[in-house]
């Protein structure tokens, strides 16, 4: 069942890149469309290398850093095409972000400082408490974007707002998911493995589906018709807090 589960990820993943690159969308996704290339690669070598043996471990310890780099570096490009209008608010949400992650990693690590009676080794645990804090801060990122959008009046095409809910739902599953594995003790680790490869091919699907050039031409706002209308005073707003940020990040 695992290794179904690995080789759908595979062709899912590689379908995606492949659909990104014919419908031109490579160039608007750039860093998205080498991670999904990446993201193939590297599940089709633990694929054949099988859950078990000590190579798929080796594998999967020296490539996870450079995953959680890519996460990193496609929400910030998620940030930039939300914000492309609003340089300033653009600039501190990226450092922002940097900062957050940064953090949450130190502090996974003063974490693991605790006596652990875990029979899996210390770096292996890093791994896990990293993974959790790299999800969460990620997904809160992500959701503090989604309730950015939903106060102020922001058209958007519909792959953007898509591409961030998917990936806020993404991360947030996984955060549940390795705070699971926490609290149940590593014995959890095969059910745990069954729902990420879950999550990652919901995602994946949904991905598939929605990100078209269709959606590229088709515009949305987040912020609902009910909330009061203020929608000048709103933009008003908006553009006197990037145009300070603006100032403040040129000093």
């Amino acid at each position: 069942m695992a290794r179904i589960l690995d080789l759908l990820i595979v062709a899912g993943t590689a379908i995606l890149g492949v659909r990104l690159f014919a419908a031109d969308l490579h160039r608007r996704y750039r860093v998205f469309f080498f991670y999904l290339i990446f993201a193939t690669l590297r599940a089709g070598v633990l694929a054949s290398l099988g859950h078990k043996s000590d190579a798929y471990q080796y594998v999967w310890v020296l490539t996870e850093p450079l995953e959680w780099l890519f996460y990193v570096l496609v929400v910030l490009e998620i940030y930039a095409l939300v914000l492309q209008d609003y340089r300033g608010l653009a600039t501190v949400g990226r450092w922002a972000l940097i900062a957050a992650v940064v953090v949450a990693l130190l502090a996974s690590g003063v974490s693991l400082m605790a006596p652990s009676q875990s029979p899996q080794s210390h770096l292996m645990r890093y791994y896990y408490v990293a993974e959790r804090a790299m999800y969460f801060s990620l997904a809160v990122f992500l959701l503090s974007i989604l309730g950015f959008l939903m106060q102020y009046p922001i058209t958007l095409s519909r792959n953007i707002i898509v591409h961030s809910m998917v990936f806020s739902v993404y991360f947030l599953g996984n955060t549940v998911l390795y705070l699971l594995l926490s609290m149940r003790g590593y014995g959890s680790i095969p059910v745990v493995r069954y729902a990420l490869s879950a999550i990652t091919l919901a995602a994946v699907g949904t991905w598939l589906v929605m990100l078209n050039p269709a959606g590229e031409v088709r515009k949305l706002r987040l912020r609902p018709h009910w909330m009061p209308g203020r929608e000048e005073e709103l933009v008003i707003q908006l553009n006197n807090l990037n145009a300070a940020l603006l100032r403040a990040t040129r000093k």
